[in-house]
């Protein structure tokens, strides 16, 4: 009998996950008494979907639309990427980061207040709410707290491939439906992927006619140059899309990019903080076209959980305590988080071993430079985020992730795990 390969073997555990997760799904709504939940949109629902080029832009536009602009303040999370405060600064108005919490990395009750008392003489117009690697926030918390001081709130969802909130009746409402607007991004690392792109939502007539005007008025079409590029860039991807070959598409990425064969995800105006002209785009047909086909449906979300339930059993036998998560979330993961000592050692290794880690978050606004003084961060300011950006890798969740590939990769990292992460 001919010996199977290592992919061969990858495939059944990819299979045998499948067959068996529907099951593990059941059970363990069942001991959590959270049967009535039904799947969540991996795209929040709305009247419209408001489509543009980049999330950043999707994000500009919900602020413009909320009446962010000159003066005013934004409180954001202080573990996120820079292009959260930049679509702030691009509406003239300046980022005020609130810390986060050390198990879910998500805003709390308590920062956000500290951050609103510590500005509580500036114009705070709105509350970015983001949902950290797919775990939901305390949106029902959160959300009152800013209406009741008449704070505008932006949901960003560019983590969420469903997932849900436990309400204050008991109910489970989908993950993006609390705040005014959702957005989200359909970034090459986003569970819902386009290459580029971005989307918001609302159920507020008015707010969304405010988008509609935006996109329709403001917003320039892509070139052909930019279509196309980004159009070869995802069939690539698509082509050498393998966990083996992550750190070596990554490099070849960037390396292409910067020579401008393909487009980037960050121009060096944005990295900078200055807008430009073009930076305001709708979708290209390409991106319309692949966003429809890519929803996340349930089978995607059944696979993820699944998967994310192999992690935590791996984790526990290699000694290391899995993700905890609060009794209001039930998340689908986008990528799963392990705190480890020297960061950056572990992810040199993982390079050589060509073992797939991610890196999402390096600071508390992720930027490719480290100059975090462009976007009004100053050292010490939330340090929660801080060393969440010192210690935190993920794991990766999407599809070519296999029973085998989850074993190599916890064997890989339990000897790196912090010890404040281990099981006693």
């Amino acid at each position: 009998m001919r010996r199977r390969s290592e992919w061969d073997n990858e495939a059944a555990g990819l299979v045998d996950m499948t067959e068996q997760s529907e099951c593990a799904v059941a059970d363990r709504q069942a001991v959590a008494g959270s049967a009535d939940r039904k799947p969540s949109p991996s795209i929040p629902a709305g009247p419209a979907l408001h489509t543009f080029w980049k999330g950043r832009v999707a994000l500009y536009a919900a602020l413009k639309s909320l009446g962010v602009g000159t003066g005013q303040c934004v409180i954001v999370p202080a573990y996120t990427c820079f292009a959260v405060p930049l679509a702030v600064q691009l509406n003239r108005a300046r980022p005020v980061y609130a810390d986060i919490d050390p198990s879910t990395f998500d805003l709390t009750l308590d920062s956000v207040e500290a951050a609103w008392n510590h500005h509580r003489g500036d114009s705070i117009k709105a509350l970015i709410i983001q949902h950290t690697y797919g775990i939901p926030a305390d949106s029902r918390v959160l959300v009152d707290w800013a209406h009741a001081r008449g704070i505008g709130v932006v949901e960003d969802c560019a983590h969420v491939c469903g997932g849900s909130y436990r309400d204050n009746d008991g109910t489970w409402r989908p993950v993006g439906s609390f705040g005014d607007i959702a957005m989200s991004s359909s970034h090459w690392s986003k569970p819902v992927s386009t290459g580029l792109g971005g989307w918001a939502t609302t159920s507020n007539p008015e707010l969304s006619r405010k988008l509609d005007s935006f996109r329709e008025g403001e917003c320039l079409p892509p070139t052909w140059r930019e279509s196309a590029s980004l159009a070869a860039a995802v069939a690539l991807r698509e082509t050498f899309s393998f966990p083996w070959m992550y750190w070596l598409a990554r490099s070849a990425y960037r390396t292409v990019s910067g020579f401008g064969l393909l487009v980037p995800s960050s121009t060096p105006e944005e990295v900078e903080g200055t807008l430009t002209r073009d930076f305001a785009k709708r979708m290209s047909p390409i991106q319309e076209w692949l966003l429809k086909r890519r929803q996340v449906d349930l089978a995607e979300q059944v696979r993820r959980r699944a998967l994310k339930a192999e992690y935590d059993s791996a984790l526990a036998r290699a000694g290391v305590r899995p993700l905890e998560l609060p009794g209001y979330a039930d998340p689908v993961l986008a990528c799963y988080p392990v705190r480890v000592n020297e960061k950056p050692k572990v992810l040199e290794l993982a390079r050589r071993r060509r073992i797939e880690l991610g890196d999402w978050y390096r600071n508390p606004v992720d930027h490719p430079t480290s100059r975090l003084e462009i976007f009004g961060y100053r050292a010490g300011t939330c340090p929660i985020g801080e060393g969440a950006g010192q210690q935190v890798v993920t794991l990766p969740m999407h599809p070519r992730i296999t029973r085998p590939i989850v074993s190599r990769t916890v064997s890989f990292i339990r000897d790196f795990v912090r010890a404040d992460s281990r099981l006693d």
